[in-house]
């Protein structure tokens, strides 16, 4: 505890953020050593500066734990196992997260799809059918909460019973736009809120395009549907660029500026043209072999007691499989493996959806 105290205690000064954080670790040991002014350790001068308020920084922090511990918000911090490993490939990424919800930001393949806040009949249907098959295929669906594309790409994970996460720009004690209350409710039965600032900060307009690296940085890949020139969605788009991940745009009417932003990614090879979800899916495979996908399952943690069902589970860790890969993997007929899928299904280890593909769960304690 004391060493979470100490990190949310330096973020509070102006200027120190995750990188600085990260390298004042590596230095000392533990970020705990700041309260041993006393020491002989490098202290950078911005730190030096601010060293008579420590006290004050600290209450701060302490608040912000009673206040995360009163709202039921998890505090993970870039140390911990249940840190995304993703982020730490953003250009400035962050010292820690604040969730709510009891969906793991880990373990399962993530599509960010952004676009502007004032979408055409077009860009809604394309988000719809993307995100339908993206879900379908065990995806889980990231976006900002915003109005237009943001909010019809969570509403449609929702509708396919997908898991889906809302990157917010503020605290998680409140909901910006107010009028996406109810449409947050609902992500949070189904997913969770992710917000690198904690209960209380103000609402700051630089704030969101910050948080579009952090949603880029949580996602595999990054699919813009709708774009002008200077939306939102183009800080996301290059975020994911920087971060060596995928970006994708759906190409519109070249009369509409809906699609300005688009069309210039693609033209830049930024991003490269979302033709059909099929697309995403192929290179959402050859990302995930890439990158595996990370858990935060415990140490401890054992699979199922079946050799044959640890197998299946164990090659469900690489993301969504086809049931006939699963069959050509295992060495299986296909009767042979529904059985068993059902079997693993019912017991809480695995997800079948619609299409065929399989997904793996975490352990039936953990989704009960």
């Amino acid at each position: 505890m004391e060493e979470l105290i100490a990190l949310i205690t330096l973020l509070q000064i102006d200027g120190l953020g995750g990188r600085q954080v990260r390298r004042l670790r590596q230095l000392w040991g533990a970020l705990q050593a700041i309260w041993d002014v006393s020491s002989a350790k490098p202290m950078p001068s911005l730190l030096q500066k601010h060293l008579s308020n420590l006290s004050i920084y600290r209450k701060k922090a302490e608040n912000i734990l009673h206040l995360c511990d009163k709202l039921r918000i998890q505090v993970i911090p870039y140390y911990e196992r249940d840190f995304p490993p993703l982020l730490e490939e953003v250009s400035s990424p962050p010292a820690l997260l604040y969730k709510k919800g009891e969906h793991s930001l880990m373990g399962q393949p993530l599509v960010a799809v952004v676009g502007t806040r004032k979408p055409t009949a077009y860009g809604l249907r394309v988000t719809e059918v993307f995100v339908e098959a993206l879900v379908d295929a065990g995806v889980g669906i990231v976006s900002g909460l915003a109005y237009g594309i943001d909010a019809k790409a969570h509403q449609v994970a929702l509708a396919k019973r997908g898991k889906t996460i809302a990157v917010l720009a503020h605290g998680l004690e409140r909901i910006y736009p107010p009028a996406h209350r109810r449409l947050a409710e609902a992500i949070l039965a189904e997913g969770a809120w992710v917000s690198e600032y904690p209960p209380g900060s103000k609402l700051h307009p630089l704030n969101f395009p910050h948080r579009n690296r952090i949603l880029a940085g949580l996602s595999h890949i990054t699919l813009v549907v709708e774009s002008r020139l200077k939306g939102g969605a183009l800080f996301t788009a290059r975020a994911a660029f920087e971060a060596n991940r995928p970006v994708f745009a759906i190409p519109g009417d070249i009369f509409s500026h809906a699609s300005e932003g688009a069309h210039v990614l693609i033209a830049r090879h930024i991003a490269q043209l979302a033709y059909s979800p099929q697309a995403l899916l192929e290179e959402l495979r050859v990302q995930t072999e890439r990158i595996p996908l990370p858990t935060s399952l415990p140490s401890e943690f054992k699979g199922p007691e079946s050799p044959l069902h640890a197998k299946i589970y164990d090659l469900l860790a690489e993301g969504p499989k086809h049931i006939d890969e699963v069959c050509a993997r295992v060495g299986c007929s296909i009767t042979e493996i529904s059985h068993h899928l059902l079997q693993m299904e019912i017991d809480g280890w695995i997800r079948q959806k619609p299409g065929g593909f399989v997904i793996r769960e975490g352990p039936p304690s953990a989704t009960s």
